[in-house]
């Protein structure tokens, strides 16, 4: 019953993923809902170790070890999960300071608390019929100040989680699963969710604090009208994946107007009267994403479509119904040195992404491009790194970052950046505490302030998180 709620709960999640964005960060999300996050819970730590003890009675060695901060909520966790209905609470930290550079000096902390559900409703029913179908649903609290718009003043924002501050519905889906002949697996989803949830998105990207690199690669957002955590819209989307990992996807979305996405909306404007349709289209392979031990890796290309009147930069006054931006992102373990877990308890276990546990060296990068520069702010957009997955053998769960991304400005527009760049760098560390926390310092360098308006800053970051 366990392991069905937790495959219930990874492919829920896996559907879904966001932060993000600007993310938007969570769905996200690397530590978070998307990816890290999901994979800890583990009802058998409290069924053998904790049974129904509140928090204050455990031992510092049960409570630290264990997958969650706030323990087993009294047997409540284990019960909730029995009965098919997955809770999930988990708190993302941004701090960021600049003292060189920028429009000015200064620091702030920015934070997203995402509380979500999952529910099996066959097994909550009992009803066989609805085998396959569940619930997903996701609120997001967002709160702080954005070094980047206070102070630096540049395009790529230097902390993921800044964004329609807020408390704010994420997403309210019905989804259904099914495998055919243990060889094909069939996922529709349809409700209010976000298209960087389910495209252009993986755990890899959930690795940095700026939000050039975090959850969805941040070009398409300067190019057409896309859906991103903590936002959603009116979606429906499908996947069709074969056992050996190639796939292909697809889902359609209304877009959003202003009024809609607003703050003091919080996500409960629920009408179809949108500004026009978003179609997504990508098809990929992810290789060896197994317990094989071999090297993994993942290629995918990409179209975002959308309709709807796009302004032309160079005169506010025309304006075109179509618009498009199409990708290709591609990541590999060039060097695999083997698994590294034991048995220890602080340790992640990732069941469904045993691959993830293995350590060594990944490439990864992202290019993307909208043909209509006259419609885009940055029509051209690329960045890729490079990981160290567990750069100790002693710490299993660690990952060292560098990513670097480089955003051109449209040569069409009438603002100081007309024809320029940005290019945004940072080094990270992921030190994982335990199994419910982590701390992740970073350097950034914000290269060409929004196109040279400003001086090139220097950042020094902290990102923080627990999964509650």
């Amino acid at each position: 019953m366990k392991n069905k709620t937790l495959v219930f709960l990874l492919s829920l999640l896996a559907l879904y993923q966001a932060s993000a964005l600007q993310r938007n960060y969570f769905t996200g999300d690397n530590y978070g809902v998307n990816s890290d996050v999901a994979t800890v819970f583990d009802s058998a730590y409290y069924d053998k170790i904790v049974n129904n003890n509140p928090i204050w009675d455990l031992t510092f060695e049960q409570w630290f070890n264990g997958p969650h901060a706030t323990g087993g909520w009294f047997g409540a966790r284990n019960s909730l999960e029995e009965a098919g209905i997955v809770p999930v609470l988990s708190y993302i930290g941004n701090f960021a300071a600049n003292p060189d550079g920028g429009k000015s000096r200064g620091a702030s902390v920015t934070s997203s608390v995402n509380m979500g559900l999952g529910v099996d409703l066959k097994q909550v029913t009992s009803i066989k019929e609805l085998d396959g179908w569940s619930i997903g649903n996701t609120w997001v609290w967002r709160f702080g100040d954005s070094l980047t718009k206070e102070r630096i003043g540049n395009t790529f924002n230097v902390q993921q989680n800044f964004g329609s501050q807020t408390v704010r519905l994420q997403s309210l889906f019905l989804q259904y699963v099914k495998t055919f002949d243990d060889d094909w697996q069939l996922r529709v989803k349809f409700g209010r969710f976000a298209a960087g949830d389910n495209f252009l998105t993986k755990p890899i990207y959930w690795l940095y604090q700026n939000n050039a690199f975090d959850g969805n690669p941040v070009g398409i957002f300067n190019q057409t009208k896309w859906s991103a955590y903590p936002g959603s819209t009116w979606a429906a989307a499908a996947q069709i994946k074969y056992k050996d990992g190639q796939y292909f996807r697809a889902g359609v979305f209304q877009i959003n107007t202003d009024r809609q996405d607003s703050v003091g909306m919080h996500g409960l404007d629920w009408s179809f009267h949108g500004e026009g349709v978003n179609a997504n289209f990508e098809g990929g392979w992810d290789i060896n994403h197994d317990d094989s031990g071999r090297s993994p890796g993942n290629i995918s290309v990409g179209i975002a479509a959308d309709w709807y009147n796009a302004q032309h930069n160079n005169n506010p006054l025309a304006y075109s119904p179509f618009n498009c931006t199409v990708y290709v992102q591609a990541d590999y373990m060039v060097y695999n040195m083997g698994f590294v877990k034991q048995d220890e308890p602080y340790y992640i276990p990732r069941k469904g992404e045993k691959y993830r546990d293995l350590r060594g060296i990944i490439l990864w990068g992202v290019f993307q491009y909208d043909p209509y520069e006259n419609l885009a702010y940055m029509p051209y957009f690329a960045n890729g790194g490079i990981l160290f997955n567990a750069p100790f053998k002693s710490r299993a769960d660690d990952v060292l970052c560098f990513g670097a991304a480089y955003g051109k400005y449209s040569s069409d527009l009438r603002d100081k950046e007309r024809g320029s760049y940005e290019i945004a760098l940072e080094l990270n560390y992921k030190f994982q505490i335990n199994r419910f926390s982590f701390l992740q310092p970073n350097i950034q360098y914000i290269i060409n302030t929004k196109g040279g308006e400003c001086p090139n800053a220097l950042v020094l970051g902290m990102q923080f998180g627990l999964n509650l």
